[in-house]
């Protein structure tokens, strides 16, 4: 039996079990899910690239950065803003002022200070449209490519940055940043935003939400299911979408209707590593 063939079963079980449209927590879902949470940060970002902010976003591993970032940069209207987001960190600074160039549709130069120059016409080729730039696992770059995007900052003739800078990363990020070679870049930005580790009630809403969005709307996970796997996941909605995934496949492989903690357990062995955080003190 091939991928295709299943992929068909799989599609068959979900719909003759549960109706389900297509497999739960996958990334193709109908409808991107925000919580409250989510929400009132998304709208912070907004009201920061209203201002033309710079600043930091930060959280652990796994809790949704990312597809806040996606989500930030998709609502930011086309006719008053231009988003750039690069997501490889692990690059010189001289790279980064490459990148820089390819991400404004300009072919880079040999020399650094021909790439300046270029970066600063690209900012200006923007015309109305206010920059963003979006750095992912920003907590990698190095400290020549931090300086880097400071000097960049500074082109303007005011006060005011040529572009709005955004800063995405782990917890290591804000402490890198406070370190004494990193000052100059920390006082010029002006905003720090958080998300941290998800509590149970969201995850709980968060594993409701998901299911109705392809069409499950019984209590598919039995109490003490549920209660296990937002333990496992530990605050993390990506951990959660991995178990609740294999859980399900094995809820399959067994015609039920219903998830049991035997799943849970079962689905905790394919991802061993969650279950050394489950068993962790």
């Amino acid at each position: 039996m091939n991928a295709t063939d299943n992929s068909r079963d799989i599609d068959t079980a979900l719909k003759s079990l549960w109706g389900a449209s297509q497999m739960p927590f996958g990334p193709a879902a109908p409808k991107p899910y925000l919580s409250p949470r989510l929400q009132l940060l998304l709208n912070q970002l907004a009201q920061m690239a209203a201002l033309r902010s710079t600043g930091i976003l930060q959280g652990p591993n796994g809790v949704g950065k990312t597809f806040l970032v996606q989500q930030f940069l998709s609502s930011l209207p086309d006719k008053r803003f231009k988003t750039f987001l690069l997501t490889h960190s692990s690059v010189t600074a001289t790279d980064l002022l490459r990148l820089l160039c390819r991400q404004l549709g300009l072919a880079p130069r040999n020399r650094r200070s021909d790439n300046i120059a270029l970066i600063h016409q690209g900012w200006q080729a923007c015309d109305r449209l206010w920059p963003v730039l979006v750095l992912e696992e920003a907590q990698n770059f190095s400290a020549l490519a931090l300086e880097e995007l400071r000097l960049l900052t500074c082109q303007s003739k005011d006060t005011q940055p040529p572009f709005s800078l955004l800063l995405v990363g782990d917890q290591q990020l804000l402490p890198r940043l406070q370190m004494g070679i990193n000052a100059p870049l920390l006082s010029r930005l002006s905003f720090c935003l958080h998300l941290d580790h998800w509590s149970p009630t969201e995850l709980a809403q968060y594993v409701k939400a998901r299911l109705q969005q392809v069409g499950i709307h019984s209590d598919l996970f039995e109490p003490q299911a549920l209660q296990l796997l937002i333990q496992a996941a530990n605050g993390s909605p990506r951990l959660l979408n991995h178990l609740a995934q294999r859980a399900i496949q094995q809820a399959i492989e067994q015609n039920s209707q219903t998830i049991s903690s035997a799943h849970l357990q079962q689905a905790l062995e394919l991802l061993p590593w969650l279950a050394q955080l489950h068993q962790s003190p």
